[in-house]
């Protein structure tokens, strides 16, 4: 997905679930797609975590997922502190119309096969998701793998004396 332009400051709604990325991390992926942007943390009952962030941002980032505990005109309250909006389609009928652009991941579990079942792996999905169509390129980090270090050695010719 096309990133914003002009983006300087971030403010990004930690999800209550699980957090797939820790946020120094996470500040690196938003830094790397949007340099110089200044990024700011808030929980889904909308406490800074960490800095405060300013009033107005230029890009919100909503990671709260369906079912979470939040205030009825939260999404709006978003919605009024930001220029761009990218979130999760979490249940409330704001959502949808208030953002710019939002993550479906109920209609995606219907029609994508690569759809986890792991609740965990859920999250970290949708969380990649939400990044992606803020603009954010995250990269699938691969499983570790059994070490092949002796079958490999023994699979190289031998060394000439």
């Amino acid at each position: 997905m096309k990133a914003f332009e002009n983006v300087k400051t971030v403010l990004v709604v930690l999800s209550s679930r699980a957090l797939s990325f820790d946020m120094p991390g996470l500040r690196n992926l938003i830094t790397h797609a949007y340099p110089g942007a200044a990024v700011f943390f808030i929980s889904t009952s909308g406490d800074p975590v960490g800095v405060e962030g300013p009033h107005r941002v230029d890009l919100a980032i909503d990671m709260t997922e369906p079912g979470a505990h939040q205030g009825w005109f939260f999404a709006p309250k978003i919605r009024s502190r930001a220029r761009n909006v990218v979130g999760r389609n979490a249940g409330r009928f704001y959502r949808r119309k208030k953002y710019d652009r939002v993550y479906d991941e109920v209609a995606d579990a219907k029609t994508d096969s690569q759809f986890p079942k792991d609740y965990l792996e859920q999250e970290r999905w949708a969380q990649r998701k939400v990044l992606e169509l803020a603009g954010v390129p995250v990269i699938r980090q691969g499983g570790v793998t059994q070490d092949r270090s002796k079958e490999i050695a023994l699979e190289l010719p031998p060394l000439r004396q």
